[in-house]
């Protein structure tokens, strides 16, 4: 194998490498924004749900009450 042959294919090994260990950091870099993103998204959901959990009997009445006036209009008007 000629030396230029030898020194062009180093160089496309080398090259291809860099790349791939450049996409490799991205992922890895991809996989902690998105867990950290997660993360934010749990908080934010079991923040919600505490400050739901409290008013769930308040909010479970609201909602039979107005079934029954639906159902009473429906009846009268249905």
């Amino acid at each position: 194998m000629s030396k230029e042959l030898e020194k062009a294919l180093e160089g496309w090994v080398a090259s291809r490498k860099e790349g791939h260990e450049t996409f490799i950091r991205l992922f890895e870099q991809w996989g902690k924004d998105f867990n950290k993103q997660l993360q934010e998204i749990e908080k934010l959901n079991n923040g919600f749900l505490k400050s739901v959990q409290g008013n769930l009997d308040y909010i479970e009445r609201w909602f039979a009450k107005k079934e029954r006036e639906f159902a009473e209009l429906f009846r009268r008007f249905g």
